[in-house]
């Protein structure tokens, strides 16, 4: 017997009563949100707490809050400085390999880049002319290889 499982289902479906909250909602036209809540509890059959008082709101605040200069973000500075820097040259520090054959180069200065294409890695002390684009593109030119792109990684 070939009894197909589709129609088994869906005539289990229909015959189950259905409860269908959207059609009669007068839930979702009461404006106040406490109110609303109680509303939808009172629907759902939860016991309403007579004895509790709404928590109270916070009043919304017109003025951002003010921060102090000891407070601003150093690093995000020092990031900007740094993507700002179009043209320069550095010897490699150090090769830290990650995964699927990306590499972190680190260079003489400081800063770290990440490579976008899996390549070997440079040989660490070699000098590096670093090159970007107007549109962001930072490439690595080194002596002897085709240049390749990095981004400015983000563990500073």
């Amino acid at each position: 017997m070939n009894v197909n499982w589709k129609w088994a289902f869906s005539a289990l479906l229909i015959g189950q009563p259905v409860t269908l909250f959207a059609q009669d909602d007068r839930c979702a036209s009461i404006d106040d949100p406490s109110n609303r809540l109680a509303c939808y509890d009172a629907r759902s059959g939860r016991a309403v707490q007579s004895g509790a008082a709404p928590a109270p709101r916070p009043a919304p605040s017109s003025a951002p809050p003010a921060t102090s200069p000891a407070l601003s973000n150093t690093n995000l500075d020092q990031r900007e400085a740094l993507k700002s820097r179009t043209d320069f040259d550095s010897r490699l520090k150090a090769v830290v390999p990650l995964r699927h054959g990306y590499y972190r180069l680190e260079l003489a200065d400081g800063t770290s880049y990440d490579t976008t294409t899996v390549a070997p890695p440079p040989t660490v002390g070699d000098l590096i002319h670093v090159r970007r684009t107007p549109f962001g593109t930072t490439f690595f030119d080194i002596e002897g290889r085709k240049p390749f792109t990095v981004r400015l990684s983000r563990r500073q």
